[in-house]
This record gives C-alpha cells, structure tokens and sequence, in this order.
C-alpha cells in the first residue's frame, strides 16, 4: 500500500509529468501530441508516460497505430484536480489562455512568439466578422 502513494507521489514529482497531466485534465491525447505540447522529444515523452502508467494515475487505449492516454477513473482525475494541477501549463499556453498579453507580442517568461493566439483571435475576429456581415 505505501509503495504504490510513493510511487504515485514520486510521479507528480516532474515538471514534465505534471506538464502532461495538466493536460489530460482536459481530455485524452494521443501520445504523439505530447512532444509538442511538452518540447520533448518522443522517448523521452514515453519514458514519463511510462511511470504515470506504472504509478496508476494514467491508462491508456490502443486505436490503430495510436495510443490514447487519460486519466485512470474519475478518483483520481478528482484528486488532481484538488491538487491545482489543471493550472500547471509552460508559460505560453498559460499567459494565451489569461490573456495576459496582446496578439502581436512574444511571451515575456520564455520569449516565444504568440503564434497560436494570433490563430484564434483572427478566427474569431473572422467568425464575429461574418455574423455581423449575416445579420
């Protein structure tokens, strides 16, 4: 009994790992999404896959050739929660989702340009366009 909490606790132990389960929080991902979401390469992203399967906090499905993760059961996918892991996201993706800065500037934590918000804001802006233009 304790060497499964260890393990468990041991598993929320990684920026990488949190990382990913912050995003799991919100649904399944194909194990290939992780490395972009991460900027891991694809080994690594498996070996961390791998001890949050081991700690029981993920299962996952074979669909074809990809493998689904997700959180193990509603218990669990409850208990992060309660830990605030949902929030923990590299600082881009957290700063886009506040809106903490403009279309056009690059994130002042890891200098990255705000590529995928300019997406969104024009598809919206589109979609908002359109509606206007309909009613």
């Amino acid at each position: 009994m304790i060497n499964s909490k260890v393990k468990f606790f041991k598993a929320l132990g990684d920026e990488t790992r949190l990382t990913i389960l912050s995003y799991l929080l919100e649904h399944s991902y194909c194990a290939c999404d992780f490395s972009s979401l991460t900027k891991k390469d694809q080994t690594t992203v498996s070996k961390h896959l791998k001890v949050l399967v081991e700690a029981g906090i993920l299962k996952y499905e074979k669909r074809g050739r990809n493998i689904i993760y997700s959180i193990k059961n509603e218990e669990t996918n409850y208990l992060l929660l309660s830990l605030g892991i949902r929030d923990i996201k590299p600082c881009c993706d957290r700063q886009q989702a506040s809106g903490v800065y403009s279309v056009s500037e690059v994130c002042p934590v890891c200098k990255t340009e705000n590529r995928i918000n300019n997406t969104i804001n024009e598809s919206t802006e589109n979609r908002l366009g359109n509606k206007a233009k309909n009613n």
